[in-house]
Protein backbone atom coordinates (compact mmCIF):
# COMPACT_ATOMS: atom_id res chain seq x y z
CA UNK A 1 0.00 0.00 0.00
CA UNK A 2 1.82 3.11 -1.31
CA UNK A 3 0.82 6.62 1.13
CA UNK A 4 0.77 9.94 -0.88
CA UNK A 5 3.97 11.99 -0.84
CA UNK A 6 3.82 14.29 2.42
CA UNK A 7 2.80 18.16 1.77
CA UNK A 8 4.91 20.98 0.45
CA UNK A 9 5.72 23.97 1.31
CA UNK A 10 4.65 27.14 -0.49
CA UNK A 11 7.96 27.10 -1.96
CA UNK A 12 8.05 23.65 -2.66
CA UNK A 13 9.98 21.78 -0.41
CA UNK A 14 9.23 19.16 1.78
CA UNK A 15 8.83 19.64 5.14
CA UNK A 16 11.13 18.71 7.23
CA UNK A 17 9.31 17.54 10.04
CA UNK A 18 6.60 15.33 7.86
CA UNK A 19 9.19 13.75 5.88
CA UNK A 20 10.66 12.32 9.06
CA UNK A 21 7.64 10.90 9.87
CA UNK A 22 6.79 9.68 6.89
CA UNK A 23 10.35 7.84 6.75
CA UNK A 24 9.44 6.30 10.61
CA UNK A 25 6.04 5.37 9.61
CA UNK A 26 7.37 3.41 6.78
CA UNK A 27 10.32 1.88 8.79
CA UNK A 28 7.71 0.45 11.40
CA UNK A 29 5.57 -0.72 8.59
CA UNK A 30 8.32 -2.84 7.27
CA UNK A 31 9.64 -3.88 10.19
CA UNK A 32 6.14 -4.77 11.26
CA UNK A 33 5.16 -6.58 7.99
CA UNK A 34 8.41 -8.92 8.37
CA UNK A 35 7.80 -10.01 11.81
CA UNK A 36 4.60 -10.70 10.50
CA UNK A 37 6.01 -12.98 8.03
CA UNK A 38 8.16 -14.84 10.14
CA UNK A 39 5.44 -15.12 12.99
CA UNK A 40 3.28 -16.60 9.92
CA UNK A 41 6.53 -19.48 8.62
CA UNK A 42 7.03 -20.04 12.29
CA UNK A 43 3.40 -21.34 13.02
CA UNK A 44 3.09 -23.11 9.77
CA UNK A 45 6.73 -25.08 10.24
CA UNK A 46 5.15 -25.76 14.05
CA UNK A 47 2.13 -26.98 12.66
CA UNK A 48 3.82 -29.35 10.20
CA UNK A 49 6.46 -30.66 12.90
CA UNK A 50 3.26 -31.75 15.43
CA UNK A 51 1.37 -33.15 12.62
CA UNK A 52 4.20 -35.31 11.52
CA UNK A 53 4.85 -35.84 15.76
CA UNK A 54 1.04 -36.71 15.89
CA UNK A 55 1.31 -38.97 12.71
CA UNK A 56 3.94 -40.98 13.75
CA UNK A 57 2.60 -41.43 17.37
CA UNK A 58 -0.51 -42.94 16.53
CA UNK A 59 -0.40 -46.01 15.71
CA UNK A 60 -2.40 -47.02 12.24
CA UNK A 61 -1.79 -43.24 11.16
CA UNK A 62 1.54 -43.32 9.95
CA UNK A 63 1.72 -43.06 6.07
CA UNK A 64 4.57 -46.18 6.26
CA UNK A 65 3.32 -49.11 7.03
CA UNK A 66 5.30 -50.98 10.22
CA UNK A 67 6.51 -54.30 9.50
CA UNK A 68 7.89 -56.97 12.06
CA UNK A 69 11.68 -58.06 11.26
CA UNK A 70 12.14 -61.88 10.36
CA UNK A 71 8.61 -62.29 9.52
CA UNK A 72 6.89 -62.12 6.76
CA UNK A 73 3.30 -61.79 8.21
CA UNK A 74 2.63 -57.88 8.01
CA UNK A 75 1.68 -56.45 11.10
CA UNK A 76 -1.70 -55.56 12.02
CA UNK A 77 -1.45 -52.89 14.75
CA UNK A 78 -4.18 -50.49 14.46
CA UNK A 79 -6.54 -52.39 12.24
CA UNK A 80 -9.91 -53.40 13.23
CA UNK A 81 -10.91 -57.54 13.34
CA UNK A 82 -14.06 -59.46 13.89
CA UNK A 83 -14.30 -60.87 17.52
CA UNK A 84 -13.09 -64.56 17.13
CA UNK A 85 -16.63 -66.00 18.89
CA UNK A 86 -19.81 -64.26 18.37
CA UNK A 87 -20.95 -63.05 21.58
CA UNK A 88 -23.91 -65.16 22.60
CA UNK A 89 -26.52 -65.49 25.58
CA UNK A 90 -25.72 -66.46 28.79
CA UNK A 91 -27.82 -67.92 31.69
CA UNK A 92 -26.60 -65.95 34.66
CA UNK A 93 -28.67 -62.88 36.09
CA UNK A 94 -27.47 -59.69 34.67
CA UNK A 95 -25.00 -57.97 37.80
CA UNK A 96 -25.29 -54.34 38.35
CA UNK A 97 -23.32 -51.89 40.16
CA UNK A 98 -24.00 -48.07 41.37
CA UNK A 99 -21.66 -45.99 43.07
CA UNK A 100 -24.19 -45.87 46.17
CA UNK A 101 -23.79 -47.63 49.57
Amino acid sequence: MSFPDPPRSPDHRPDPSVTAAVRRRDQGRRRVGRATRWAVVAAVAGTAALGAGYAYAIPGASAQPSTTSGSSTPSTSGRLHSPAHAPGTTSQAPQTQSGAS
